[in-house]
């Protein structure tokens, strides 16, 4: 930059002193040559003040993002670290302002796995042996519009008929796999105290710990947090929290005789309206001492119309419910069924009502060691009662972590065990990993084992051993896809995670 302030200054000395000798006694022709020259040189001296202004600019942001420090006096020894720290803080710098781009910012992961289920096959339940590759890509966009907006949307890899999965499987020969929109919203947070959300969304309760939600379901709709601050001792905050999701969209004034809404319990002539989840809530957290927090959480769950939910798992229900609102003929039905229903592979819902009551309590703690490596742990306990139902209505997790990937090196270790009924929550929305086969009718233990192997790539196992907790019952209308009797069934994945 010192070269081109000094390349400028010359110009312009050459420029004052030599244009009065230039002009006097010139003829038209030269006066024309030399105006043409003196244009020339003022675009170039134009330029190099841009360039100028440019490098001052560059110069300022890098200085500003350096860490403000005290003067100190290295030794010969030291300068090099210092040096490194240095460069490194600045590839910290450079990497972040990369992945901005006109105040979008760019995020992603790409992830490999390999999944393998397995069961043996008794007079229950068949045999199950499928050991298939599979990929996910979820990209990332973030901008805000103003410190009160924010606008995310992901695009993800998945079948479009498989809402608890973002995994495409290695098959299909060489056809292009889809990727579509899997989340899209904006937040409007006016203050630290309100946030309100609109779009396509993770339920307002999840917490990817494969208990309510999976952590690939998302919903449209609403969300409504409200953070207030608290000096109560063990007590920091408490949220409010509510969201409300639509379902489905019939838009069907009157019923026909012939339409499958028929299949889901409805009557010929009546209006058939939407499905709707709401799930009002709080949250409340706290410190018990400097390492230690807690946090206990508690919801409602009321689904309105739940049988379009199971209708849209069959065969002739996801053409009105699925395949009309996305605008295209969808393959087969939406996965996930494990749910109890009054006949086998129907569509209306053993248990009349789905109003679920939820609550929670996780205590976290910090400054664990391994050696050198922090290894935090918390343990969570969360159960749920449908209580609008009066029979195999209840589901409970217990989970134990130790560790958290951060860098090269670290370690995770996870131990969960899970039961839910049949009745207990909506099959198709809750994790397909902790419940192969089905959602819900199933005992399960699932471990899991993470080890860092760079700061963006993950290795991750995980082992869930299953059974099925009741058998169909025709005297009662009770059928589950999947009953108690089946051998156990495994599932292990091993994936490699890359984030980016």
């Amino acid at each position: 930059m010192h070269r081109a302030q000094t390349q400028y200054a010359r110009m312009v000395m050459i420029l004052l002193f030599s244009a009065p000798a230039l002009t006097f006694g010139a003829d038209e022709g030269d006066l024309t040559a030399l105006r043409s020259k003196l244009e020339s040189q003022q675009r170039q001296i134009e330029e190099l003040q841009a360039a100028l202004q440019e490098q001052a600019k560059i110069l300022q942001r890098l200085t500003a993002q350096l860490p403000a420090a005290e003067p100190k006096v290295l030794t010969a020894s030291a300068q090099p670290v210092a040096h490194a720290v240095s460069v490194e803080q600045l590839s910290k710098q450079v990497e972040a302002e990369s992945r901005n781009i006109a105040g979008f910012r760019f995020s992603g992961d790409f992830r490999f796995r390999l999944d393998v289920q397995a069961r043996s096959s008794n007079e229950f339940a068949g045999p199950l042996q499928n050991v298939r590759s599979r990929y996910r890509v979820r990209v990332n966009v973030d901008k805000e519009l103003d410190p009160r907006f924010r606008f995310h949307m992901q695009l993800s890899t998945g079948p479009y008929n498989v809402g608890i999965t973002n995994d495409q499987d290695y098959g299909g020969t060489v056809a292009k796999h889809p990727f579509s929109i899997a989340e899209a919203y904006v937040d409007y947070h006016p203050n630290p105290i309100i946030s309100l959300r609109t779009g396509r969304m993770e339920e307002i309760f999840a917490d990817n710990t494969r208990f309510l939600w999976d952590d690939d379901v998302r919903f449209n709709g609403f969300q409504q947090i409200v953070k207030l601050p608290v000096n109560a001792r063990g007590i920091k905050s408490i949220e409010f929290r509510s969201g409300e999701y639509i379902l489905s969209n019939p838009n069907v004034p009157v019923l026909a005789p012939t339409s499958p809404f028929v299949n889901a319990g409805y009557q010929a002539g009546q209006k058939i309206r939407a499905a709707n989840l709401f799930h009002p809530g709080f949250v409340i957290r706290g410190d018990l001492a400097p390492s230690w927090s807690h946090q206990v959480f508690s919801g409602f769950e009321i689904y309105r119309n739940p049988n379009q939910i199971q209708l849209a798992s069959t065969a002739a229900g996801f053409p009105v419910l699925v395949s009309n609102a996305l605008g295209l003929g969808l393959a087969g039905p939406m996965t996930g069924t494990g749910n109890a229903t009054t006949a086998a592979g129907g569509a209306v819902l053993n248990a009349r009502n789905f109003q679920i009551v939820h609550a929670g309590y996780r205590l976290e703690r910090k400054g664990i060691k391994l050696g050198t490596r922090e290894m935090p742990g918390w343990l969570d306990f969360q159960a749920s009662r449908n209580v609008g139902t009066g029979k195999l209505r209840d589901a409970f997790m217990a989970s134990a972590n130790l560790g958290s990937i951060q860098k090269t090196g670290d370690v995770r270790f996870l131990y969960q065990f899970a039961v839910k009924d049949a009745n207990s929550m909506i099959s198709q929305f809750t994790d397909d990993d902790l419940g192969t086969g089905t959602g819900v009718n199933i005992a399960v233990h699932a471990l899991r084992f993470d080890l860092g192997i760079t700061r963006f790539l993950q290795w991750q196992n995980l082992l869930f051993i299953q059974n099925e907790r009741r058998a169909s019952n025709p005297q009662e209308n009770f059928f589950v896809p999947l009953q108690r009797g089946a051998n156990p069934t495994l599932r292990f994945l091993g994936q490699l995670a890359f984030s980016f």
